[in-house]
């Protein structure tokens, strides 16, 4: 298991009239899209911490963990993966996955929280020696998680447990089946994440993927796909939801 201290992530921000007023809007809790790096733009401290990466056939899973004292509502990543040398052999997000969002979007990360993402490399991805995470589009809550309300009342996240209830391995893909169980409000949207582990505890894959329309006091199954095989002795570790109360509301029945 490979595991990084800080890793590399840099949010940009630009030393320019606007980079202020960026910043600013950051840490207000807003949403901020931010350009692209070049030389005119400072690192500001690490987002979130890099705790273990490893590469599986080609796909590199990252986990990262919220260490801060405030909700992380959504940030967008990009990882640079490098050689024993340094060297840049590629950059990765969500246009290098045909658009596929789910891999490399930080979504309602409470503090103390981990979170998975992954990045589908290919060929080269046996030379990565180092990873570094890049965040955009940052949008944090507007104060820490714990804060009461106006009424006195820690806010709480509505009522929800996912667990895994199936694992299978496949020649070209694996499944994993987990069985949701909502409480007593509906849930119009949420994301669901199962971290893979080998049996030496080595990260093998982060599966993602976002559903809607939870309805309240039920229970569902869903199932999670990885288009790819993972070892054999490869076990789900855990899976997590996460209601997306920043989402666009689907139209549920």
């Amino acid at each position: 298991m490979r595991r990084l201290g800080l890793a590399c992530a840099a949010v940009a921000v630009a030393i320019g009239s606007t980079g202020c007023s960026d910043l600013r809007a950051q840490l207000e809790g807003a949403e901020v899209v931010s350009p692209s790096l070049d030389s005119s733009y400072a690192a500001v401290p690490t987002v979130l911490e890099t705790t273990e990466w490893s590469v599986t056939d080609g796909l590199v899973s990252v986990i990262v963990r919220n260490d801060s004292d405030r909700d992380l509502r959504t940030a967008e990543v990009t990882m640079t993966a490098r050689d024993a040398n340094g060297e840049v052999l590629g950059t990765y997000g969500a246009s290098s996955m045909g658009g596929d969002s789910a891999c490399c979007t930080v979504q309602a990360l409470e503090p103390g929280e981990e979170f998975g993402l992954y990045f589908a490399v290919g060929e080269g991805s046996d030379r990565i020696n180092d990873v570094e995470l890049t965040y955009s589009r940052l949008a944090w809550a507007q104060q820490p998680s714990s804060s009461p309300t106006p009424d006195g009342a820690a806010p709480e996240r509505p009522d929800v447990r996912a667990r895994a209830t199936d694992f299978v391995i496949q020649q070209q893909q694996t499944v994993v089946r987990a069985t949701v169980e909502v409480g007593d409000e509906d849930i119009p949207r949420a994301l669901v994440q199962a971290v893979l582990r080998g049996r030496s505890g080595k990260l093998i894959a982060v599966v993602t993927g976002r559903w809607s329309c939870f309805e309240a006091d039920t229970t569902r199954r869903i199932r999670m796909e990885l288009f790819q095989p993972v070892p054999l002795g490869t076990g789900v570790d855990s899976v997590s939801i996460r209601p997306l109360t920043d989402a666009v509301a689907p139209r549920c029945p």
